[in-house]
C-alpha cells in the first residue's frame, strides 16, 4: 500500500479537487483507493455527491467515541472516501491536539488499512500540523499555482517534497516565465507534468462529480490520468 498526500503551498490552489480527480483516475487504472479528508472544511465529499449528515466522518467519530473506519463511504467496489465530519472550530482544535499528542495515530491506522487498499490519498489542510501527521508517506506532493505568491512561498521553503503546478494557463506569459524559472531552480522537485486550468474542473464540482466522470475527455481529466500514471511509475521506482 502506498500513501500519498496533497497539500497546497498556500490555500486555494485546488488540492481537494485534485485529490478527487486523482482518486478517480487511479481507480480507473485498476487500483484500490481510499481518499481521506484531513480538512475541517469537509469538502471532499462534495465531489462525490455525499450529503453531510453531521454524524459521519473520522474526526466526528474520534470525538464521539465511535469506530473511525466505519465512517468510510464505498463509492465503487474499489474506491472509498473517508470524510472528516462536521465539527465546530473548537472541536477541530481538540482533534488537532489529540493528533499532536499522539502522532502515531495515522501510522497505526495505515497499518490496519494496508491489506485493503493499494493507495491512501490524504487531503492535507493548511496551518494544522497535527492534521498533517499521517504516518509513512511515499509521495508528499505540494500543489502550487504559477503565480507570485507561490513563487515567494517556494523560495521561503527548505523542503524537498515534489511540487505539482495546478491550474496552469499556457496562454499566460507570467505563468510560462515562472514555470521556466521553477524548472531551472526546482528541477529535482518539479513534477514532469502540469494540471492545466480547465473550466471543467469547476463545473465538475458544481455537478458533484470528479472531473474524470463529469468530463472524461477534458484537459483536466486527461491531466489527472497522466498524474495517476506518473504516481504508478514513481511507486515502482521507489519500492
Amino acid at each position: 500500500m502506498t500513501a500519498l498526500s496533497i497539500c497546497g503551498v498556500r490555500g486555494g490552489v485546488g488540492t481537494t479537487s485534485l485529490v478527487a480527480a486523482l482518486g478517480y483516475a487511479l481507480e480507473s487504472l485498476g487500483e484500490r483507493v481510499l481518499m481521506i479528508d484531513m480538512c475541517p472544511e469537509n469538502l471532499l465529499r462534495l465531489h462525490f455527491n455525499l450529503l453531510d449528515s453531521g454524524e459521519s466522518g473520522w474526526a466526528r467519530a474520534m470525538l464521539d467515541g465511535q469506530q473511525w473506519h466505519k465512517q468510510a463511504w464505498s463509492l465503487t467496489p474499489t474506491l472509498q472516501l473517508l470524510p472528516y465530519g462536521r465539527l465546530s472550530a473548537d472541536e477541530s482544535m481538540s482533534i488537532e491536539q489529540q493528533l499532536i499528542h499522539d502522532p502515531q495515530i495515522w501510522s497505526r491506522r495505515q497499518a490496519s488499512l494496508a491489506a485493503h487498499f493499494d493507495w491512501l490519498l490524504f487531503d492535507i489542510p493548511q496551518r494544522l500540523p497535527g492534521h498533517g501527521t499521517i504516518g509513512p508517506c511515499l509521495l508528499p506532493i505540494q500543489i502550487a499555482e504559477a503565480d507570485a505568491a507561490c513563487h515567494v512561498l517556494l523560495l521561503q521553503q527548505a523542503g524537498s517534497n515534489p511540487v505539482l503546478v495546478n491550474r496552469f494557463d499556457p496562454g499566460s506569459q507570467l505563468q510560462r516565465d515562472l514555470l521556466l524559472i521553477w524548472r531551472k531552480f526546482y528541477a529535482a522537485r518539479l513534477l514532469p507534468l502540469t494540471v492545466h486550468a480547465d473550466e471543467a474542473m469547476r463545473e465538475a464540482l458544481a455537478f458533484k462529480q470528479p472531473v474524470g466522470r463529469y468530463a472524461p475527455e477534458s484537459l483536466a481529466a486527461l491531466d489527472a490520468l497522466s498524474l495517476a500514471t506518473w504516481c504508478l511509475a514513481r511507486r515502482r521506482e521507489m519500492t
